[in-house]
């Protein structure tokens, strides 16, 4: 079920997390809603590209 972790998607994570908590720490409101976003979306597409270069594979 768990596959093999990317290091550079897991360091992207990592660091847009940090960002997202830093902003909503200092009352960015806006700043926290645009990391959370981009945050979704690129989680959303690195699933996307490793279920379909994993499938390509087989």
């Amino acid at each position: 079920m768990i596959n093999k972790i990317d290091v550079a998607d897991l360091l992207v994570i990592v660091g847009l997390v940090a960002a997202l908590l830093l902003a909503i720490f200092y009352g960015l409101n806006e700043l926290a809603m645009s990391i959370a976003s981009g945050l979704l979306g690129y989680i959303g597409g690195s699933n996307k590209s490793n279920h379909t270069t994993k499938g390509g594979d087989k």
